[in-house]
């Protein structure tokens, strides 16, 4: 009996697979203290949102303002996640991230009922995409797309151009960055118009706002874009 019960033990520590975070056993994709810190990083409003102004194209002094719906706040151990799955071939975090960021969105996502919308994600340029092996914010659409239902086109949008990192640039190198950055798939389809964006990480939006302009000027209504996490300055409580 004692020699059994060792060999149960020794197979189930053997099947545990470790957290990706601090390498404990883990009996999901986290282990339970990292997957309770990162439920710390929730803002407290569930879905927080807020708009960022949307120019449809740089000429114009029309704008529109985007919707933005952050899950998280971009720090601590939703920071480390983040990081794992974008630069430490930690693919399976992307999908899980999506599933939680898509509970979320059932009960309180303001387009939730809206089962004819269509989410894009943010893409990588071909050679970021062969370097990382995947789209990281396709992989956040897949779990999302799961759990809500919704209809997901993974390759709506087209990144044409290869972009700077963002974490070195000013605002206005920024913003030039991503000017004429993406283009919208051909085969996108026309039937329904509405559009969510989905992203891991929401900075200073000229990302997302480069890629919703795409989309505006193509006839899409872009309803927001959807993140993981949001960076503390561009947070609502912050403006």
């Amino acid at each position: 009996m004692a020699l059994s019960k060792i060999l149960r033990q020794l197979t189930q520590l053997y099947l545990t697979a470790s957290c990706p975070l601090c390498q404990r056993n883990a009996p999901q994709i986290l282990c339970t203290d990292c997957h309770r810190q990162l439920l710390g990083c929730r803002w407290p409003s569930p879905l927080s949102s807020h708009s960022a102004t949307l120019s449809n194209n740089r000429a114009s002094t029309n704008t529109t303002d985007l919707s933005v719906f952050s899950w998280g706040q971009y720090r601590g151990v939703l920071k480390q996640t983040l990081a794992r799955l974008k630069y430490g071939n930690q693919a399976e975090l992307g999908r899980w991230l999506g599933r939680q960021v898509g509970q979320e969105w059932c009960t309180h996502g303001p387009y939730k009922t809206q089962q004819q919308m269509i989410v894009v994600p943010i893409p990588l340029h071909s050679h970021r995409l062969k370097q990382r092996g995947y789209n990281q914010a396709a992989l956040i659409t897949k779990g999302f797309c799961r759990v809500t239902g919704l209809t997901m086109a993974e390759h709506g949008l087209i990144r044409v151009r290869s972009t700077d990192a963002m974490h070195s640039l000013n605002a206005q190198q920024r913003q030039t960055n991503v000017e004429g950055a993406f283009q919208v798939n051909p085969n996108l389809r026309t039937s329904t118009r509405s559009i969510l964006l989905m992203d891991d990480i929401y900075t200073t939006g000229n990302t997302a706002k480069a890629a919703a302009s795409t989309l505006t000027q193509a006839g899409y209504e872009v309803k927001g874009i959807i993140a993981v996490a949001q960076a503390a300055f561009s947070s609502p409580q912050g403006g």
